[in-house]
């Protein structure tokens, strides 16, 4: 998909995609990936408190170390959804319940789904020159309302009561809103909670934006890719690079970059250049979570409450 995206544009050569070093890059990237790292700990931290709305949860520490080996698999191995295979799996054996695992990973992936849409939308509204930039503003405003739209139809027909079951008694699709049901249940009872969530949820994403403005600062598009810029359009291409179209979001990322950056007159070959910048800041941050990949499979189930070890009750 890269490589259609280089033939597609033919303004774009291969030999146009180096960086513009400048003395200060290296600074900028160490400062991206610092702060991707920091989103990590935040994302962690949402996740955490949406179990604790279901039930007791383990020490944050023992879920960092589930979270960055989810990170792993999902962003350096060849795999979308891996990581939320091993998140759901060590912590269902952690707690002794896999639904709940279940349940909890689901609620804490959907928050995405409100937290971009807002980021982006608010962004836009206090910077009306890029209401104004044709296809760039159009397609964006269509994520972030498309992606808004999708919440709120899986929301309604997860309320159904009939989806009010364990996630451990259905299969297929059904599980999917089931666990949805009872995470929006447990959450709705507990409105502090929720508030919690969301705003962890934003400081997450925010700081995921910030570090796409400095890997831009790194690269030579100061002054084009602002953080204004890079909180209003990063957010709907964090949504389509999700869409399960492509390893890691590798060309799918690039294209919609050069879209957005473009319009605000970045040169669509360092907009292609600043996709490929994130994708390895991401995937080297995620590395970070190889050690807790191999040694957590390596471990038993922990308790929630005094961090002691037990026997694992399942799972791999």
């Amino acid at each position: 998909m890269l490589a259609v995206l280089v033939w597609r544009l033919p303004e774009v050569r291969w030999s146009d995609l180096g960086p513009r070093w400048r003395s200060t890059s290296a600074v900028w990237l160490v400062a991206a990936g610092l702060t991707m790292s920091a989103a990590f700990a935040l994302s962690t931290l949402r996740w955490r408190r949406v179990l604790v709305a279901m039930r007791p949860a383990p020490r944050y520490r023992r879920m960092l170390s589930h979270f960055l080996a989810g990170q792993f698999v999902s962003n350096v191995l060849p795999t979308a959804f891996g990581g939320d295979v091993i998140r759901v799996s060590r912590l269902g054996r952690d707690i002794g319940d896999h639904p709940t695992a279940f349940a909890s990973v689901t609620i804490e992936r959907m928050t995405g789904w409100l937290v971009l849409p807002l980021i982006s939308g608010v962004a836009l509204l206090a910077q009306p020159d890029l209401l104004s930039l044709g296809s760039a503003t159009a397609l964006a405003v269509a994520i972030d309302g498309g992606t808004i739209v999708a919440l709120v139809v899986v929301l309604l027909v997860a309320s159904n009561r009939r989806f009010g079951a364990s996630v451990e008694t259905v299969t297929g699709w059904r599980r999917f809103f089931v666990a949805i049901h009872l995470g929006v249940d447990a959450l709705r009872r507990d409105r502090r909670g929720s508030l919690e969530v969301i705003a962890a949820g934003a400081a997450f994403q925010t700081l995921q934006c910030l570090a796409v403005w400095m890997a831009a600062e790194a690269i030579g598009l100061q002054g084009q890719v602002t953080v204004g810029v890079a909180l209003a359009f990063f957010p709907a291409a964090a949504i389509a690079q999700n869409l399960p179209v492509g390893l890691g979001g590798l060309g799918v990322r690039e294209g919609i970059f050069v879209v957005f950056f473009g319009a605000v007159e970045a040169p669509r070959a360092l907009s292609i250049t600043l996709g490929l910048v994130v994708y390895g800041l991401t995937i080297v941050t995620s590395s970070l979570g190889a050690p807790s990949f191999v040694i957590g499979s390596r471990t038993g189930s922990q308790n929630p409450h005094t961090g002691d070890v037990t026997p694992p009750l399942g799972g791999s």
